[in-house]
């Protein structure tokens, strides 16, 4: 066994995470800027956990891109995902939003 990990735990956050993308719609996916409270809420709603964990995934991902933007284009594939990753295809989805 790994110590110093909780595989059931990191698990159960995966399928929450999961669950809250799924809970979006396309357009929130493609452009999490769009979430607004009552947006918030409803996905927290579908995904059956609080806004707290819905925020903080916004948080994670807005972070995540501004570290994607200062990489720039020395990590970028044809269109701007990351090089040798299926013809330059953009592992995070269609514009950059979230994966699912």
């Amino acid at each position: 066994a790994m110590q110093g990990i909780d595989l059931e735990d990191s698990e159960k956050k995966m399928k929450q995470v999961k669950s809250m993308i799924q809970s979006m719609t396309f357009k929130e996916r493609a452009n999490p800027k769009l979430m607004n409270p009552s947006r918030k809420k409803r996905i927290a709603q579908g995904a059956g956990v609080d806004i707290a964990e819905v925020n903080k995934l916004v948080k994670q991902f807005e972070e995540m891109q501004k570290m994607m933007k200062q990489f720039g284009g020395s990590m970028k594939g044809k269109h701007g995902g990351f090089p040798g990753m299926g013809m330059g295809k953009n592992p995070f989805g269609r514009g950059g939003g979230f994966p699912f």
